[in-house]
């Protein structure tokens, strides 16, 4: 599939539970195992305000927010400048996590997979990442083509939940989960 969003709408979301039906279809649609992406506000150089939409068993996403959260993950803090960040190559190295790895590969996260920051103008983060099934030798291949394929994506899907971030922001009980 060359353009994900082609037959996309483009109207901002309207909830998280449509936000994330969204991802569901496009991850089925385009045949990756999960999608997942973070919004962080931070205030004092702490999440003040943190949106999670993603693909996973809630199961998982319950307990990384448990045992883990973004401020325990090593990928979540060296994000920044637009860089990408192949799974496999940080948990090779990082002790962490190849211990969130182990704890989301339990409810079906494949190891191979990639997490990009998307630039904003603010010091907020937003991360997208895309998962997929594969083998040690057909993964580098892949890698460069979820980049390609998805960091246009991820862009449009953050464009789409700015209203309701900026809603959440000022207050409004219609958007808060």
């Amino acid at each position: 599939m060359a353009n994900l969003l082609a037959t996309a709408e483009r109207k901002p979301f309207s909830t998280f539970e449509e936000a994330t039906g969204f991802l569901e279809e496009t991850a089925k649609r385009s045949g990756v195992k999960h999608l997942s992406y973070w919004y962080m506000q931070f205030s004092d150089d702490l999440p003040d305000q943190v949106i999670w939409i993603a693909t996973y068993d809630p199961n998982y996403m319950n307990e990384y927010m448990k045992n883990f959260t973004p401020l325990g993950d090593p990928v979540m803090n060296e994000m920044r400048d637009g860089r990408i960040i192949d799974w496999t190559e940080w948990m090779a190295v990082d002790e962490t996590l190849h211990d969130i790895h182990a704890a989301a590969f339990k409810y079906d996260v494949p190891k191979y997979g990639i997490s990009m920051h998307l630039p904003v103008a603010t010091q907020d983060k937003v991360i997208f990442s895309v998962c997929l099934n594969s083998d040690d030798a057909s993964w580098p291949k892949l890698r460069g083509t979820l980049v390609k394929r998805f960091k246009p994506f991820a862009a449009e899907f953050h464009e789409r939940m700015l209203p309701m971030i900026q809603s959440r922001q000022k207050g409004d009980a219609v958007y808060a989960f």
